[in-house]
Parts: structure tokens; sequence; C-alpha cells
């Protein structure tokens, strides 16, 4: 709200040629150096949570993951957020985030799916989101047998 009310007062005093003391900050045309080293390290970050679809997968085969546990296992191309319940039942999600693509990590804290990028959280049953900014479930993955 603060930037929207100076945004009218500057362009209030542009419209009429009067000198404001905002202007060189909200200048389109600026070049802000000394804010390069922060940008670079911001974008880098962005980059390097995507790294997980790359990796190899935490374990091969669903029987590897204890039951009450989680792992992200690799299908091909798809990572694959696989839960195994106590009672032994398998929930099985696309891996990938459905806020901005990130592959989701499993939480043996909160027994939930945790996006790393934005900390959207997922059911492990169900896959719904229980905390955003993502707001549709992670898709069910149909696993074969001897997944």
């Amino acid at each position: 709200m603060t930037h929207g009310t100076l945004g009218g007062l500057l362009v209030t005093d542009l419209v009429q040629g009067r000198d404001n003391p905002w202007r060189g900050l909200y200048d389109p045309g600026r070049q802000p150096l000394r804010a390069g080293g922060e940008w670079l390290r911001e974008n880098v970050n962005a980059v390097l949570q995507y790294r997980d679809w790359v990796r190899p997968a935490q374990v091969s085969k669903v029987e590897d993951i204890s039951p009450g546990s989680g792992a992200v296992l690799r299908r091909g191309l798809h990572r694959v957020a696989v839960y195994r319940a106590g009672d032994g039942a398998v929930h099985a999600y696309s891996a990938r985030c459905t806020h901005m693509g990130c592959v989701v990590r499993w939480s043996s804290e909160e027994k939930s799916w945790d996006c790393p990028c934005h900390g959207s959280r997922f059911d492990a049953r169900s896959g719904v989101v229980l905390n955003g900014p993502a707001n549709a479930p992670l898709e069910p993955y149909p696993l074969e047998d001897g997944d």
C-alpha cells in the first residue's frame, strides 16, 4: 500500500512537471548495480532447488521404504513420492509440487511431503495441500506391479 501511495504521488508530480524526491528510486531505467550480488544469489538459489530432478532416487523400489515413512523414487523421467503407511498401504503421487514444479521431499517429523522451494506441504496419504502456496493436490501416480 505504501508503494501504491508513493506511486500515485510520483505520477502526479511527473505529469505536472514537478520534481519528486522518489523519482530516482522508482525510475524504470535505473541501474541498481549494488543489488546485483543479491539478485545473483537469489536466482542461483532458485535454480538449485530444481537439482532434485537430476539426482538419483532415494530408494529404487517401494519395498525399500519402511512402514510409516516415505521416499522419492525415479520412474524414467518421473519422480514419484511414495508413502508406505503403517498398515502397509502404499500411496504414490507425482513428486512435482503443484505450485512451481520443485520435487517434494519427505518430512519424517511432520509425516508429510514438503516442497523445499516455497514451503508447500502435502498430506502423505491423500496428497492434499496442508499448507500453501500450492492450491492443488499432488497428482496420483499409478504404480505397476514390481514397482
